[in-house]
């Protein structure tokens, strides 16, 4: 009974050790580039940002060192979602920033949907 069980659990590990490799493949990762590289531009093209107060440049400084972080995992193909989730909460808080004029609120909402999208389809 015994020496039926070491087979069967030395196949599943195998199984399993290569599949989460063959996920990691099949991320998209020109897709998780875009979205990243498109906030950055937004990010940016933010008018006004020498006139935020210390704390909202802060946030701005954050999302910035958040995203090439992100980007530069990416280029490792890997995908950090605790630095990913902190550059989400830091465009968020930039959205709110009263100096950003509405197009600009507007484009970072967006990057800010697209990165919660990226990181929800990832399950990281």
């Amino acid at each position: 009974m015994r020496s039926a069980t070491l087979p069967f659990l030395a196949l599943a590990g195998l199984v399993l050790s290569g599949w989460i490799p063959a996920q990691a493949q099949n991320r998209d990762w020109g897709r998780a580039h875009r979205i990243i590289e498109k906030t950055q531009e937004d990010l940016h093209h933010v008018e006004h940002r020498d006139r935020w107060g210390m704390a909202d440049r802060g946030h701005y400084d954050a999302a910035e060192r958040n995203l090439n972080a992100v980007r530069r995992d990416l280029d490792q193909n890997r995908l950090d979602r605790r630095r990913l989730d902190a550059a989400i909460g830091e465009i968020e808080h930039i959205t709110r920033v009263d100096a950003v004029d509405r197009r600009a609120r507007e484009l970072l909402n967006d990057d800010a949907r697209e990165l919660h999208r990226l990181r929800d389809a990832w399950r990281w």
